[in-house]
């Protein structure tokens, strides 16, 4: 890649989705998870 990460925002109703999907993005170097959320209006 061109040395930057790809940024990401999780965003899902359920806590556990967004735990999951944080741990196996972050574990990836070229990606940066940014945040997360419940729904997109938060």
């Amino acid at each position: 890649m061109n040395g930057k990460k790809i940024r990401v925002l999780i965003v899902d109703d359920s806590a556990l989705i967004r735990n999951v999907m944080t741990e196996i993005l972050s574990q990836d170097p070229e990606i940066e998870v940014v945040g997360t959320a419940p729904d997109p209006y938060v």
